[in-house]
């Protein structure tokens, strides 16, 4: 005949009905049952029995005297209110009667109608609720209003400790793993994002979104061949074409590939003309030492956005390479004027050092760990997670 066991309540280590404490982490045991040779004899009630009953009976009170002062501090906070509202209903009613308008008819608060805007979920939170089939619906529901709440108030913390919670009661809802991995990515978080988004093409292969992001991520670290396997579909859709060919530019570059690289800028350039896209193609070109066509991009990139900081700074590299000095010198004034908070070249703005053979744009590559398309200019972080917004949305 099997024996029943006690499982910890800390570990949840599975312990023989003889033991009082947990053998692998040393908890007291909270369910203790009498030995078998003891179940015949009413005469002997162990010690660490009785000791367990009043541990249990002191915990039980402990709780119900918080849960008494917290309905307690409750019903002051309702009584306040309630008197507050009925102030404020009889200074309506004086003021209606003041101005001849007469009583306003009551209304009943059982059939009065909700508000649409909050009976409507936002369409992730639908989508998230209808593919919840697992018990404790209503916690469920208490929990992912709770976590969007916290996201929206940018409280990113507890909003992911309460989307964690959601998942674990369902954790095979594909919307709901979506949801957390992308705010998860755009929260700058790429392990847990890649660890949901993972589960995401699991579940579901086709879910465009968690493809694109792990590709993303993945490029981001430096393995450009899952990047490829996982970006190459979207090289084919209008709407990802954009942003696939700008990873892949960086990527090409990171490889020191520099014709790749320029042929990959300028197939972005096609889906969106961007002052950031023209400044990387002069970047590439630069490297290619066809510096009078860089010249002309970062013209371009100045044009479309003269705050372009970086893009001033390397007109200046150019110039001082050319011993164009005069120019140099402008150029440099015009970086100081317009320095951009995040731009690369205030580092060297500060040793004073301008000569260098590699753009702005790809000196982080050489560092260890390099975060490909993150590591960088604040500015090509943010375009490249805009790109990415607009391309999933």
């Amino acid at each position: 005949m099997e024996r029943p066991q006690v499982y910890c309540q800390n570990c949840r280590t599975p312990n023989s009905l003889r033991e009082t404490h947990c053998r692998e982490c040393g908890t007291r045991l909270l369910l203790v049952v009498f030995p078998q040779s003891l179940q015949y004899d009413t005469n002997h009630v162990p010690s660490f029995y009785e000791d367990h009953l009043l541990e249990r009976v002191s915990l039980l009170e402990l709780r119900l005297v918080q849960m008494s002062e917290s309905l307690r501090i409750a019903m002051d906070i309702i009584r306040d209110q309630g008197k507050i509202v009925k102030e404020n209903q009889q200074q309506v009613k004086h003021l209606r009667k003041k101005l001849g308008l007469g009583a306003e008819p009551e209304k009943s608060p059982v059939t009065r109608k909700k508000s649409p805007k909050k009976k409507e979920k936002t369409p992730p939170v639908r989508e998230i609720l209808a593919e919840h089939d697992a018990p404790n619906a209503g916690l469920f529901t208490k929990i992912i209003d709770e976590g969007v709440r916290l996201l929206k108030q940018h409280d990113e913390k507890e909003a992911f400790r309460m989307l964690e919670r959601a998942v674990l009661l369902s954790p095979r809802n594909v919307p709901l793993l979506l949801f957390v991995g992308i705010n998860y990515f755009f929260a700058d978080n790429f392990a847990p994002a890649g660890k949901h988004l993972e589960q995401v093409l699991a579940i579901a292969p086709d879910r465009s979104e968690a493809r694109l992001l792990l590709g993303t991520i993945a490029a981001d670290e430096g393995d450009t061949e899952k990047a490829r396997r996982l970006l190459s579909i979207h090289a084919e859709s209008e709407k990802t074409a954009g942003v696939v060919n700008f990873i892949w530019g960086m990527t090409a570059a990171y490889d020191a590939n520099w014709t790749e690289s320029l042929a990959a800028f300028k197939l972005a350039l096609e889906h969106g003309e961007t002052s950031e896209l023209h400044y990387l193609i002069g970047c590439s070109l630069f490297q290619l030492g066809d510096r009078a066509a860089a010249l002309r991009h970062f013209q371009k990139a100045i044009s479309i956005d003269r705050k372009y900081s970086d893009a001033w700074f390397m007109q200046a590299v150019i110039y001082h390479a050319q011993n164009d000095f005069e120019r140099e010198g402008n150029m440099l004034r015009n970086t100081g004027e317009h320095l951009e908070n995040g731009a690369q070249c205030f580092e060297f703005l500060q040793k004073g050092q301008i000569d260098f053979e590699t753009a702005l744009p790809f000196r982080h590559f050489k560092q260890k760990n390099a975060r490909i398309l993150t590591g960088g200019a604040r500015r090509l972080a943010l375009f490249v997670e805009n790109l990415l917004a607009a391309a999933i949305e």
